[in-house]
């Protein structure tokens, strides 16, 4: 984390969230141009996760740069937010070979998979589950992609995740526009 620019106080928690997630870290203030404010402001919501949730005790916490995107998720363990990697695609399923592994016997294997693409967001969609997978409440056919919004209600069988989304890509478009001209 050299070259970090910074203005005013530090935000530890956004601090410690980059030194726990080194790969992201890197790709983060690389699109941030090594702007710890703008990093800073970035990472607020996703470690706020926890206290939007109000249906549901879980959460998956998308966010995007538009060049880099993973997923927080406290699905492992209700106390304990963790980070999947950097990617477009992520598999949820009760097999450990899943991205987001949920160990409860109603989740099949292969569940459903979350992607993200750059020009139309995060979308779900389920693989062929078992006990189905649903956006506010509405069941979705296998392999249909649906595409997600902040605050969407997702159920895995019977169990309910809110999903959030936090997105600097309107921002940094902004930034790269205004350092051309």
């Amino acid at each position: 984390m050299v070259n970090l620019q910074q203005s005013g106080n530090v935000d530890h928690h956004a601090l410690d969230f980059l030194k726990e997630n080194p790969a992201i870290s890197r790709s983060l203030l690389a699109d941030c141009n090594h702007d710890f404010d703008q990093v800073s402001t970035f990472v607020g919501p996703i470690i706020q996760a926890p206290q939007r949730c109000t249906p549901a005790s879980y959460y998956i916490q998308a966010a995007t740069t538009g060049r880099t995107a993973f997923l927080t998720t406290n699905l492992f363990d209700l106390e304990e937010a963790r980070v999947t990697e950097i990617a477009s695609t992520w598999l949820i399923g009760r097999s450990q070979n899943c991205a987001i592994a949920v160990p409860n016997p109603s989740i099949s294997r292969c569940h459903a998979v979350i992607g993200h693409s750059p020009l139309d967001g995060f979308y779900i969609m389920d693989v062929g589950s078992s006990n189905g997978t649903f956006v506010n409440r509405r069941r979705l056919p296998t392999l249909e992609r649906r595409t997600l919004q902040d605050g969407d209600l997702v159920s895995l069988s019977h169990i309910h995740v809110e999903f959030f989304v936090v997105s600097s890509k309107k921002k940094l478009s902004n930034l790269s526009a205004g350092t051309r001209s």
